[in-house]
């Protein structure tokens, strides 16, 4: 009996941690204060707060290219984003580094969009890590582009992975 029950409490376990992510030190699940807390200790410019995202962010003027965003699902943390310094050249090496850790991705969207201001171009890769979605995003915009690093759990708010 005793070793069914320690065979029950090891597989939750195991479930548990394929479904986390930890990025620096920021876990799935912490909630907004805790996120706030350990933010503290980052020295942002700004946090800004919304109902669902919290934004943690250097002014531009800077030149650090500092930014995380923290997706909320009720509380709790289910998704982490990090700006990267965009070029093509880091989403290739990027991409490559997550290609040779964990192979094709499962999931590839690119997409052309007219905004306002002209044409959105992008590409997001995404790949599974248990139940963690990770993913490369880049997005070409009239003026500016984007790249991220996105992890995601599944949760009862959104669907994992998060269109581009």
């Amino acid at each position: 009996m005793f070793f069914r029950w320690l065979l029950v409490c090891f597989t939750a376990l195991l479930a548990a941690s394929a479904m986390a992510f930890e990025v620096a030190e920021f876990k799935n699940g912490m909630t907004r204060d805790q996120v706030r807390e350990l933010l503290a200790g980052w020295r942002f410019d700004r946090i800004q707060d919304s109902a669902e995202t919290l934004l943690a962010y250097d002014q531009p003027e800077k030149g650090t290219n500092r930014q995380f965003q923290f997706h909320f699902c009720n509380d709790r943390l289910a998704g982490f984003e990090q700006a990267m310094k965009p070029s093509v050249r880091n989403f290739i090496v990027i991409t490559n580094n997550y290609i040779a850790t964990y192979g094709q991705p499962i999931k590839v969207d690119a997409g052309v969009s007219v905004i306002s201001s002209g044409e959105k171009n992008g590409i997001a890769l995404n790949w599974r890590k248990g139940n963690e979605i990770v993913g490369v995003r880049y997005q070409l915009l009239p003026g500016s582009e984007n790249l991220s690093v996105a992890y995601e759990v599944p949760n009862t708010c959104w669907q994992t992975p998060r269109p581009q």
